[in-house]
């Protein structure tokens, strides 16, 4: 059942439009400690800028940042590609060489853990996050909103609002995913269900809307101090305004010795370091005007909105290269002979200075388990890996199409291990700059997550680049 945000919006008391971002800079600033936004796949950076990105996670790697002091990381794990037994190996090493190193360097850290604003993935990743021991006595809080994409929590309930009507996720294509599926959209209710019942609906915790805003910054920071440890959270935002304020209560409550470990989505994290908001990125700042090549577009998504907007492509496309590869022949014995001849195709178009769109065939092969399914994902995800590796032209950018995809494209075919995010081209679609260590040293990367735009989205962005 859907309902409007404007209806929902003129029940509720006025938000507070106070400038808590400035505030939250500054008590960020302040605690001179270094947030770890742990990221489940590679597009939590997408309303973030000039914030390295790291996808190596060694004790030694988290010693150089501590000594360097640096304020601000991302760690791409993309453990949402990976299976649950995988993924919490790699939490617990994380959050283990996190803790030893602030020791020795006597650094404090915060951690988020950023997962996606349409609720997949690995749920099971705070505990093992809670496990490391610095988390203990630490209260968990569950913020899965991310305002660039239209989701929004009210009532404890999380929509994607689309032409103003708010509709429920579990009642959208994302609770259905073959992977990480879902029945409710009241979080009180989805966290028992994703621990297993091992945390009930009713112990779990909120801030409701009303409260956020009607309440001062004490009042909030004192109601986020009587929650008990080892109680998850949930906090209802509309806007970033909403968002905004409940950050200073929960720097505030940090400040004063609360212990919080964090869920979210993406639209936390500028909040919570209070970053101002930036312009998107124009082409003239993304492109090389010396390089005369074409642009390589990959796309790997299949949720149904990736499936629209490249549908819309090829439908409106008559001056790009499109080249389409069969799933089912990758997944075959033919596969390397088929993609050497894809490899030579692009080199050669992208060579004449023709943008090529690459995609995998739609039709969707599921396997008869969880980890059957990412195990085909992973290798579709690697057959694109080979396309990148194997090509001998720079293209003029690379866009790559999922979370998945573009993790691998970014660490396997590109061989990344610190680059940076520039800034966003659409909202909630970030560009990086690839490190000098990588095949293309500078190459702009457009990482364009599955269930972000609407149906126009990914034309407008190889329309802009051309």
């Amino acid at each position: 059942m859907t309902t409007s945000l404007k209806h929902i919006s003129e029940q509720l008391p006025l938000e507070d439009t106070s400038d808590y971002r400035k505030l939250n800079k500054i008590s960020f600033k302040t605690s001179n400690k270094t947030c770890i936004v742990i990221d489940d796949d590679p597009t939590g950076n997408q309303t973030v800028y000039d914030i390295p990105l790291l996808t190596q996670w060694e004790l030694d790697t988290f010693i150089n940042e501590f000594q360097k002091e640096t304020p601000i990381l991302f760690i791409l794990t993309n453990s949402r590609s990976l299976s649950e037994e995988k993924s919490t190996e790699i939490y617990q090493e994380i959050s283990k060489n996190i803790l030893k190193a602030s020791q020795l360097t006597n650094r404090n850290f915060t951690i988020i853990s950023r997962s996606d604003s349409t609720l997949r993935g690995h749920f099971s990743e705070i505990e093992a996050i809670q496990k490391s021991g610095h988390y203990k006595d630490a209260i968990t809080m569950f913020i899965p909103v991310m305002f660039e994409g239209g989701r929004v929590t009210v009532n404890d309930v999380h929509y994607i609002c689309e032409n103003d009507q708010l509709v429920p996720v579990n009642k959208t294509a994302f609770s259905t995913d073959h992977t990480f599926g879902y029945t409710h959209a009241n979080l009180k209710s989805y966290i028992e269900e994703k621990t297993r019942k091992s945390t009930k609906a009713d112990t779990v915790v909120s801030l409701d809307i009303e409260s956020i805003r009607t309440l001062n910054i004490k009042s909030l920071t004192s109601k986020i101090h009587s929650i008990p440890p080892g109680k998850f959270c949930i906090i209802n935002a509309l806007n970033y305004n909403d968002l905004d304020k409940v950050t200073q209560a929960l720097l505030q409550a940090e400040k004063s010795g609360k212990q919080i470990l964090y869920r979210t989505s993406s639209s936390f994290v500028p909040s919570y370091i209070g970053l101002e908001p930036k312009p998107l990125l124009t082409p003239e700042a993304i492109i090389d005007s010396n390089n005369k090549n074409g642009g390589l577009t990959i796309v790997g998504s299949y949720v149904p909105k990736s499936s629209s907007q490249l549908k819309y492509v090829i439908e409106n496309t008559s001056e790009k290269e499109l080249i389409e590869i069969d799933v089912e022949v990758i997944l075959s014995d033919k596969s390397k002979v088929y993609l050497a001849l894809i490899i030579s195709k692009i080199d050669e178009t992208i060579g004449h200075g023709k943008d090529v769109i690459v995609y995998t065939s739609r039709k969707l092969i599921i396997g008869k388990s969880a980890d059957s399914n990412i195990n085909i994902a992973s290798k579709v995800s690697q057959a694109l890996v080979d396309l990148v590796t194997g090509i001998k032209e720079r293209p003029k950018y690379l866009l790559a199409k999922g979370g998945i995809t573009s993790h691998d494209l970014a660490t396997k075919g590109l061989r990344m291990q610190r680059s940076k995010v520039l800034g966003q081209i659409l909202p909630g679609v970030p560009v990086w700059g690839m490190g000098k260590e990588t095949r293309f040293p500078g190459l702009p990367y457009i990482v364009f997550p599955g269930n972000v735009g609407n149906e126009k989205s990914l034309s407008e962005i190889i329309q802009k680049l051309s």
